[in-house]
């Protein structure tokens, strides 16, 4: 009796650190997810930012192409129309070439947004100092 008694209790603490271990494995997938997202969501941010500088920058060139130009030609509604017609010329080059930009584009998405999914594994593979050694 006394031995039947041993075996269900060890029984009982193998369910427990069973439990316990897929609880745990549990929380590390979701803490790994918020990671990865928040990752996901801070370089989005990061990106947005610089295309946001860089439009400022696209926009101060444009107008100092427009002045350059208005010197040089004499008049500054020609200056200004001209840098608009090298808009308009930019604009039917992208649109020629739009699937394989669009195809060019979004490769260049899924390879970034792999890139920083899956950053959290290059860390563990170099040996994360806050991991300890199995």
């Amino acid at each position: 009796m006394h031995q039947m008694e041993e075996n269900r209790f060890s029984l009982n603490g193998v369910f427990q650190k069973t439990k316990e271990y897929v609880d745990t494995r549990l929380k590390l997938v979701k803490l790994r997810a918020v990671e990865r997202s928040s990752r996901l969501l801070a370089s989005g941010l990061v990106d947005l930012i610089k295309a946001v500088f860089a439009l400022f920058v696209l926009f101060y060139f444009s107008l100092s192409l427009g002045f350059f130009l208005s010197e040089r030609l004499g008049s500054t509604s020609l200056g200004f129309l001209v840098t608009g017609g090298i808009f308009v010329l930019l604009i039917v080059v992208v649109s020629a070439f739009e699937t394989p930009l669009e195809r060019l584009f979004m490769n260049l998405s899924i390879k970034r947004f792999l890139q920083k999914w899956n950053d959290e594994l290059d860390d563990d593979e170099e040996g994360n100092p806050d991991q300890k050694p199995e």
